[in-house]
């Protein structure tokens, strides 16, 4: 029996589920759908779809390579369509995905992904409960800003088990060249902001989303937005494009 379509979500309230639901009916093809992100400034960059659903053998090569860092229970925050739970549960991790999506959430029971609904900032777990802590897909920039980075990694602590870790990718926002780039930059600090606090929304088809902060930011401006928190840097992988991944351990 075919597997059945996956109902679409509302797209007003779910813009990311609508995406996901979208690309699941396809079949997850590359070039099938895409996702459209502006920026505040009305600078556009378009994604496949396709690429939440990918393999590990697909992704970026600072991802494949942090993910085997990866120990006992393990937490995704914002998992979309829950690529790096699929794969961790094949290496025999216990997980969970949680995402603000409700429409994500399906996508990931539909491929047996257990996920709950969620933010970054209200996790619905229990106090101590994982090993590994995931914001991957450049998903550090769940952190916001200056003022919400804090209440974001305190969360991440509450859920944390004794010697757990963070793992996550992120993106240097002076790697981006041209004037586009920098008055943006320079327009943020102006307003109080970081230089690469990202005001964006998310299109599929049609629907947008709300504009949201994402936050892009240099390893010398993760390690200031840390000293306060109750996590330190504790490794790093660069590539020559401006991604990177970190390890992020408990202090103490």
């Amino acid at each position: 029996m075919e597997e059945p379509l996956c109902h679409l979500p509302p797209a007003e309230g779910d813009v990311i589920g609508h995406l996901l639901t979208r690309a699941w009916n396809a079949g997850a093809e590359p070039g099938a759908v895409f996702e459209v992100i502006e920026r505040s400034d009305g600078f556009t960059g378009v994604c496949d779809a396709a690429e939440y659903f990918a393999p590990v053998h697909e992704w970026p090569a600072r991802e494949q390579s942090i993910v085997s860092r990866a120990r006992g229970r393990v937490l995704d925050v914002g998992c979309g369509a829950g690529r790096h739970l699929r794969h961790l549960q094949e290496q025999g991790h216990q997980v969970l995905g949680v995402d603000a999506s409700p429409g994500a959430v399906e996508i990931c029971e539909k491929q047996s992904v257990p996920a709950l609904s969620g933010t970054a900032q209200q996790l619905p777990c229990p106090n101590g409960s994982f090993d590994t802590i995931l914001a991957l897909g450049a998903n550090l920039g769940l952190l916001g800003g200056r003022e919400q980075s804090l209440e974001t990694l305190r969360e991440w602590a509450r859920v944390a088990a004794p010697g757990a870790r963070v793992i996550a990718t992120g993106r240097d926002p002076y790697a981006s060249q041209g004037s586009v780039h920098t008055l943006y930059h320079q327009a943020n600090r102006e307003a109080g902001r970081m230089a690469g606090q990202l005001r964006i929304r998310i299109r599929s088809g049609a629907v947008a989303s709300p504009y949201f902060d994402y936050l892009y930011c240099s390893l010398p401006e993760l390690e200031k937005l840390l000293a306060p928190s109750p996590w330190e840097l504790s490794d790093t992988v660069e590539d020559p494009g401006g991604g990177y991944g970190v390890v992020l351990a408990l202090k103490g």
